[in-house]
Parts: structure tokens; C-alpha cells; sequence
């Protein structure tokens, strides 16, 4: 009777778990999305020229790469929630230095700590959805995290941007540091579902026979490497259009409240279709949906950076954001079905590589389109790498069913 009394209060506190872990990304969604709406425009007093703020803003991608597998491992050992309690405090007060700040040299450094203080928390995220996330309801379990996640950057860059206009550029990263602070009084009434980490309370540290088995673990999966590489393609897009989006508008005269409704479209297909998205994949396969949603954006990315008109850009935006709709959670609950649970977190961790990655190509490569070309051409490295990767993933499939149709059949 024990056993089965336990099992019915986990039943029971799984759903409460994901929804207050759910709340809490929201409210940081929030605040990110906020930083994230003016952030090219701050980095653009400093450094003036557009393809220099792709680079600048490369770098805290590049701080995020370098943490993130060691990261996940150590999630693993220390648990989720000690990680997360720990990148909010120092978030919080890296977006208080951004404020104060007005040295270019304090800027780069402080992009290092930002990229540092972000990824603990994004791997956190994953990992903790994936220890409670019940098999058969995967793709609705981070459906249903993604959609409040995106819920913030909807409303994030809205309050961004009237912040900006109505006060100062600077205002929304002191308002997000002080909310940042505050939510952690709602991270501490979360529960560590991972059970690794009670077994491994003694021995913390990371050594590197454990990163290197991970790797090569990770590395023999062929369907894994695959969906890293869509990961990284799908980052490639969002780091192209968090920089240069911004820059953009600005440059075909749109104010910070226009950018913030612009950036905010981008996340309304994912409040709107991503529970009944992910429902789906859970019942007709994943890889069908992530194949679809690479189709769409790649068409819609071409036209992006060439139109004028607002009801156009907002359009073409949201239909886009559609399919990367199709593609962002579904990557994820993939990975859940084929990672062993003990790894959950390294697992996010090499995922999070994957999407530091993309997001550090994708300015680097805008930028020297920009350079080249005109800013109008800042999206076209999305297309060819969408393109890219959608030829690979196709590739791949076919290979992996001829594989398992070929295998024999065993007859007990």
C-alpha cells in the first residue's frame, strides 16, 4: 500500500511542479524578453556601426558554450533547483551593472557574465521538464512549459519597449533585475525531482571522464546529432532576429514601442498553437511536425528583410514564428524519448551548447552579410543554413528507416 500511496502523490504534485515551474519562466520570460527588446540599441551607443553590435552581442553566446555541457553534468550532481537559485541572483545583478554601466570595456565583460548567468538557467529548464514529464505526454508537458516561457517574451518585449520609449533605454534592465529577485521566493517552493542527485551528494565535482562519456555517448546517437544540429539552425534564426530585428525597424524609422510588438508577434503562434502542437507530435511523431516547421520558416525567412510596411512585417513574423513553432518543443521531447533519465541534465546541457552555438553564429554571420550587403540581407544566413539542415534531417530519417526496415525479424 506504501508504494502505490507514494505514486499517487507524485501523480498529483507532477502537474503542480510544471505549472508553478511554468509561472516562474513566464515571469522570467518576462524580464528577458523585456532586456532582450532594447539590448541591440543599447549595445549600438556604444559601438555605433550594426555589424559591430552582431559581434559584441555574439559574445555572451560565446561565455554561454563554453558552461554549458559542465553545467548540465553538475545539474545532474548538485540538482536543479540549487543551479537556478544561483543564476537568478546573478543575473539579476548583471542586469544591475548593465544599467549603471557606461564603459565599453565593463560592456564586454559584462556580456561574458550575462551569457554565464543564462545558461544555467535554460539548461535548468529543460532538465526539469524532462525528470517530470510522463512517458506518452512529453511533447504536451513542454508544450504546455514552452507556452508560458513564450507567454513572456510576448509580453516582455511589449513592456520593453514602452518602458524605453516612455522613460529611458536603460529602465527595463533595473526593473528586471529587481523582479528577477523577487520570483525567487517562488523558486524556492519547487521540488528536485532528480534523483541523481541524492546519489551523487558526495562526489560534486565535474571530472572529465564523466564530460568526455557524455560526449561520446551523445556523439553515437545519429538521430541525436541530427536534432543538435536543428538546434543549433533554430538558434541561428533567433539570434539573427533578436539583434538585427531591432536594428531593422530602426533602420526603416520604427520607434523601441513598435520593435517591442513587432518582437512580441514573434512569440504569439507559440502561446497560441504549441500545447495543441505538441499533443499532436505525441500521438503522429515528433520528427513529422519538426520536418514541417522548417519548411515554413525557411520560406517565410527570404522576404523578411526586404519589406516596409508594418502589417507586413507583423505577418510575415508570425508566420514564421509558426514554424519554428512546429519545431522548438517538439526538438526537445525528442531528446527526452531517447535520453537515459540519469543524463537528463547533461543531455540539456550539450542541447544548450547546440543553441549558444547558433546563437553566437547567427549575429557573427548576419554581420558580415550586413557588412557586405545591407542590412536588409541580415536574415538570408538563416535561409541557406534552414535549407542546410533541412536536406540533413531528411538525409538522416531515410537512413534510419532503411536501417530498421532492413534489420530481420527475431521469432521467439
Amino acid at each position: 500500500m506504501f508504494k502505490p500511496r507514494l505514486q499517487r502523490e507524485s501523480k498529483v504534485q507532477t502537474p503542480r511542479q510544471l505549472l508553478l515551474f511554468s509561472t516562474i519562466f513566464f515571469l522570467f520570460s518576462v524580464f528577458i524578453g523585456a532586456i532582450i527588446t532594447v539590448h541591440p540599441l543599447y549595445l549600438n551607443q556604444f559601438l555605433e556601426k550594426a555589424e559591430l553590435v552582431g559581434l559584441v552581442a555574439a559574445i555572451s553566446s560565446l561565455a554561454g558554450m563554453a558552461f554549458s555541457i559542465p553545467t548540465g553534468v553538475l545539474s545532474d550532481k548538485l540538482g536543479r533547483k540549487r543551479l537556478l537559485i544561483a543564476s537568478f541572483i546573478l543575473l539579476s545583478f548583471v542586469l544591475l551593472v548593465f544599467f549603471l554601466n557606461t564603459s565599453l570595456y565593463a560592456l564586454i565583460v559584462l556580456q561574458i557574465a550575462f551569457g554565464f548567468a543564462m545558461a544555467p538557467a535554460w539548461i535548468v529548464s529543460e532538465a526539469f521538464i524532462k525528470d517530470i514529464s510522463p512517458i506518452g505526454r512529453r511533447g504536451e508537458f513542454r508544450s504546455v512549459f514552452g507556452t508560458f516561457a513564450n507567454a513572456g517574451m510576448f509580453v516582455g518585449p511589449v513592456i520593453g519597449g514602452l518602458l524605453a520609449d516612455r522613460f529611458e533605454i536603460r529602465t527595463p534592465y533595473l526593473c528586471s533585475a529587481i523582479l528577477l529577485l523577487a520570483s525567487l521566493l517562488l523558486v524556492f517552493k519547487l521540488k528536485d525531482y532528480n534523483r541523481n542527485s541524492t546519489r551523487n551528494a558526495k562526489s560534486n565535482g565535474i571530472r572529465r571522464e564523466d564530460l568526455l562519456a557524455v560526449l561520446k555517448e551523445f556523439r553515437q546517437h545519429r538521430e541525436l546529432n541530427v536534432l543538435a544540429l536543428c538546434t543549433v539552425a533554430l538558434f541561428f534564426w533567433y539570434s539573427a532576429k533578436w539583434v538585427f530585428g531591432p536594428l531593422f525597424l530602426h533602420h526603416l524609422g520604427y520607434g523601441p514601442f513598435v520593435i517591442g510588438v513587432w518582437m512580441g508577434i514573434s512569440a504569439a503562434p507559440f502561446l497560441l498553437f504549441q500545447i495543441p502542437l505538441g499533443k499532436i507530435g505525441d500521438r503522429i511523431g515528433k520528427t513529422k511536425l519538426i520536418y514541417l516547421g522548417f519548411v515554413i520558416s525557411a520560406v517565410c525567412i527570404i522576404p523578411l528583410g526586404f519589406l516596409t510596411s508594418l502589417p507586413s512585417l507583423l505577418v510575415t513574423i508570425f508566420v514564421i514564428s509558426l514554424g519554428t513553432t512546429f519545431v522548438e518543443p517538439l526538438i526537445e521531447a525528442r531528446v527526452t524519448d531517447i535520453a537515459p533519465r540519469e543524463r537528463y541534465g547533461a543531455y540539456s546541457g550539450i542541447l544548450e551548447f547546440a543553441k549558444t552555438t547558433g546563437s553566437l553564429l547567427g549575429p557573427v554571420s548576419s554581420a558580415l552579410f550586413v557588412y557586405l550587403f545591407g542590412i536588409s540581407y541580415s536574415f538570408i544566413p538563416s535561409v541557406i543554413l534552414f535549407i542546410l539542415t533541412l536536406a540533413l534531417f531528411l538525409y538522416t530519417r531515410q537512413s534510419l528507416c532503411k536501417v530498421s526496415t532492413s534489420l530481420p525479424i527475431r521469432t521467439p
